[in-house]
């Protein structure tokens, strides 16, 4: 059994090492903030009455392997359309993660979608077609954010191979202590590795970070497996942009962007 991400008591959070990220092993990966705040803003009051059909993070500072607390406001109310924004706090009340979510309301709007022109299945190998991730990186001795999934590459790509690329990916871990996994899970804690598996220079050469990630959902996913199918974009003047669209086997189910900020690796 994989551990859980998060530990919490009511609006107080205990990350665990499965949140940690590739480059520094006391801060987080950007996956963990990104599904952590989507499962707050989706829960937030009449939650189930809403759709979570944007979520936008900013990644302000690193975000440390410490107690947080999660703050939540209310910006926009409505009965239909809702703006709701979260900020994740350090013991210090240091503000490191601002979240913004635009919630739906759901109801039957007397569409029949099985009459509508929408596009079907992708047309790619299935996870049981793909091969293997293997990501190598040092800090997964004692837990790793890739170790929270089963990640299986369409085109047989290694982790970090430059050029465009698509991925199957199976969340194996829940965001919280004691709580199943839900279908948001599993597509907002993959959403953040477009970059990761589409950069189009060879791994060591260049930095691209993303200081934010918008995620776009018409609907949430069906079962257990989720492609990500990515393209980044890199200019020389120190920025660029990671695209991918997000589907599960019967089509695609929304879009991630991540900005990114490229440098220099040494």
């Amino acid at each position: 059994m994989v551990d859980a991400m998060f530990e919490r008591d009511g609006m107080r959070v205990r990350p665990g090492p499965l949140c940690t990220g590739p480059w520094d092993p006391n801060s987080m990966h950007g996956g963990p903030p990104t599904v952590l705040s989507g499962r707050y803003l989706a829960e937030y009051g009449a939650g189930d009455a809403f759709h979570l059909a944007r979520l936008t993070v900013e990644l302000v500072r690193p975000v440390p392997l410490v107690p947080l607390t999660v703050k939540i406001r209310e910006t926009r109310p409505g009965r239909r359309i809702q703006l709701l924004d979260l900020v994740l706090c350090d013991e210090q009340d240091t503000e490191l993660v601002y979240a913004r979510a635009m919630r739906i309301v759901r109801g039957d709007n007397g569409l029949d979608e099985s009459l509508l022109d929408m596009p079907g299945p992708v047309a790619v190998a299935g996870p049981d077609d793909s091969t293997q991730y293997e990501h190598g990186y040092p800090l997964s001795a004692g837990g790793f954010y890739m170790d929270a999934f089963d990640i299986r590459s369409v085109d047989g790509r290694s982790f970090g191979a430059a050029g465009p690329s698509a991925a199957w990916f199976r969340l194996l871990a829940p965001v919280f202590a004691g709580e199943p996994i839900t279908p948001l899970d599993r597509v907002l804690a993959m959403a953040d590795f477009g970059n990761g598996i589409s950069n189009i220079i060879e791994m060591g050469q260049q930095l691209y970070i993303n200081p934010d990630l918008t995620v776009n959902l018409h609907r949430l996913p069906r079962g257990e497996w989720l492609l990500s199918d990515a393209v980044t974009h890199l200019r020389a003047d120190g920025y660029g942009t990671a695209t991918a669209a997000l589907a599960d086997a019967d089509g695609v189910l929304g879009i991630a962007n991540q900005s990114l900020l490229v440098v220099p690796a040494s």
